[in-house]
């Protein structure tokens, strides 16, 4: 059962690597930044420094909600999987494989997936190279 849950979690790993995360948090820091500027700005009226804020803000709400949007994505097929892993396993429910997942044991297996992916992709890189 802990070999399952380890592929289950790199697998998990490989998909959330594959997610645009860093691009929505760079916009949100870009559209952040230029708010700053904008409310720095002693040339622009006011109405046009709220139109300005007004169109970052909503900017950063979109990108905000693609993030939960992707995060909630990782969540579904991370209990897509669990759920594939209690049909193979008939005598482990699926309720129990969630319980444990958000055990002590199934976090360390989970961080020693996330970890052991992203260390054979950066060997992959080198050895490419």
């Amino acid at each position: 059962m802990k070999i399952a849950l380890f592929i289950v979690f790199s697998l998990l790993a490989v998909i959330a690597d594959n997610l645009p995360f860093l691009t929505a948090i760079k916009e949100i820091l870009q559209s952040g930044a230029s708010s700053f500027e904008t409310i720095r700005s002693k040339d622009m009226e006011d109405i046009k420094k709220e139109k300005i804020l007004l169109a970052n803000s909503l900017g950063m709400f979109m990108q905000s909600l693609k993030i939960i949007a992707f995060i909630l994505l990782v969540v579904a097929c991370g209990a897509l999987l669990i759920l594939i892993i209690s049909a193979f396993y008939r005598s482990v429910s699926f309720g129990f494989l969630i319980d444990y997942t958000i055990s002590v044991n199934g976090l360390i297996i989970s961080v020693a997936a996330f970890f052991s992916y992203f260390l054979i992709k950066k060997l992959y890189v080198k050895i490419r190279l």
